[in-house]
């Protein structure tokens, strides 16, 4: 049914959205207003159209044809004017995960809405030097042509996007060595709408991209719950937020700050287990989960239920109920700090033969608890878990242990970032193998196009000095690996 939901809602937004001149018209601007060598030396000029005071900026030189050069100019509203000009100077170089990203898409659509309808007008180069006169021609051409930004404002906040992520990498273990690999493209829909009552809804689907070339180029099966990464639809009213679908878990908000590297990270905190998403224990992208979540002062909590029964992959027994619970404290933020701790606990129905042989004794519990620090161009952040029946050995035996996972980066400028981190996992109690993760991690980084760290090269080094179960040591691991963001 969920798949049936996601697939309705690409296929109708689609529809909608790929005969909207005005949504290419933004990301034109975002495009010219980046690339200011290519703004011709003109002044911009102010005018008023249909009851709209705007401004009109330079952002690109057309030679016709017959050799005839025009000015484009991309005109937006006055009062936002100094606000886009501003926004193009200071671009984020932030990254997120889980949650926060959410976050982000929400606020970028936000914005897009509010800078309301864009037009575009060219003007003769010779008359464009002269704002009296660009300005009567510009208004000419805006009476003689039909923009329907008035009446789709309400459809604007939406984002289709795809992110490209090949990847060459040698991988510990691995009997194909050094090789080209699809390292989790993916493409998605994000849309947001804030009601006059003040309610918020949110929606998304993101799946992996088909790395086969027969199929759909979006992979929407669900002969993996890896496939549909993310489903759900949310309403938020007063930092309040429910949510139903396939989401980042309570778990998440504190396993994902030590999610940032590019291959070889979050190991050992139990947020993906079992080779897979987490979705069935509820640890990563829990699926059909029903979430709320409180954002009140200082603090922000998440509970969670899973519904519905669900095996993890290669267990005969099922889980009768799932649920979690993670708490944030940000009073420290203004210093730096913030802190917070979580669960998941998974109730199996009966502990079969075939779970004990597999090192299976009871029910599936991870608790973590995490701290983060960020000044300036610096940021740390780590976090210590300890999980029971969660995490199994490279041969699917099942043991309780202490992991701790420490990601560290330095932005040496806004383009080039320098990245260290652990991951360690030591199995405790009765485990008889010799299974430990156990490894350091290097990564240089290098952003281009809009410096958000979406567009960016990098090459990532794994340390390791743990061993599989039979005691083997793993070698040296190198990723090299670009990831491109293509924002429709």
């Amino acid at each position: 049914m969920m798949k049936r939901f996601g697939v309705r809602i690409l296929t109708v937004s689609y529809m909608v959205f790929s005969g909207v001149p005005l949504y290419a018209a933004a990301n034109i601007l975002e495009n010219t207003a980046v690339k200011k060598h290519q703004i011709p030396n003109v002044p911009s000029f102010d005018l008023s159209h249909k009851g709209e005071a705007l401004r009109c900026y330079p952002s690109s030189l057309v030679e016709t044809n017959s050799k005839k050069k025009l000015v484009e100019f991309v005109c937006v509203q006055r009062n936002l004017a100094e606000k886009l000009v501003s926004d193009a100077d200071d671009i984020s170089s932030e990254e997120d995960r889980g949650r926060q990203e959410t976050k982000r898409f929400q606020q970028l659509l936000k914005d897009k809405k509010e800078i309301g309808a864009i037009y575009h007008v060219k003007i003769p180069a010779g008359d464009a030097r002269y704002p009296g006169i660009a300005a009567y021609e510009a208004k000419q051409m805006l009476q003689n042509n039909h923009y329907f930004g008035k009446y789709i404002r309400w459809l604007l906040p939406a984002k289709f996007y795809i992110s490209l992520r090949p990847q060459y990498a040698e991988m510990a273990g691995s009997k194909e060595g050094k090789h080209f690999h699809n390292a989790g493209s993916r493409a998605g829909f994000f849309y947001a709408y804030k009601f006059n009552s003040g309610i918020n809804i949110t929606m998304q689907y993101e799946g992996n991209i088909n790395k086969e070339n027969k199929g759909n180029f979006i992979n929407l099966s669900e002969q993996s719950d890896s496939n549909r990464r993310l489903s759900y639809l949310a309403a938020e009213y007063k930092g309040i937020t429910l949510l139903g679908g396939k989401y980042w878990s309570a778990y998440y908000d504190i396993a994902g700050i030590t999610d940032y590297f590019m291959a070889y990270g979050a190991q050992a905190s139990g947020v993906y287990n079992n080779s897979g998403d987490g979705s069935v224990s509820g640890t990563g992208r829990a699926d059909k989960v029903l979430q709320v979540h409180f954002a009140i002062d200082d603090f922000e909590s998440t509970l969670q239920y899973q519904y519905g029964h669900a095996s993890p992959e290669g267990i005969d027994g099922e889980f009768g109920y799932r649920m979690g619970a993670s708490l944030v404290y940000k009073g420290w933020k203004k210093d730096g700090w913030k802190a917070g701790a979580a669960f998941a606990y998974g109730k199996y129905d009966e502990i079969t033969a075939m779970m004990r042989q597999m090192g299976i004794t009871g029910n599936d519990q991870a608790y973590i608890a995490g701290l983060s620090f960020k000044k300036n161009r610096f940021i740390v952040n780590g976090n210590l878990s300890y999980t029971r029946n969660h995490m199994n050995d490279d041969q699917g035996v099942y043991f309780d242990g202490v992991g701790v996972e420490i990601y560290a980066r330095y932005d040496v400028t806004s383009q080039i970032r320098t990245v260290a981190g652990i991951n360690w996992l030591k199995p405790t109690g009765g485990y008889r193998g010799q299974y430990e993760i156990k490894k350091g991690i290097l990564s240089f980084q290098y952003t281009f196009g809009k410096r958000t760290f979406d567009d960016v090269v990098y090459v990532e080094i794994a340390l390791p000095h743990g061993s599989s179960a039979s005691g083997v040591r793993g070698n040296t691991s190198v990723a090299i690996g670009l990831r491109y963001l293509i924002d429709l």
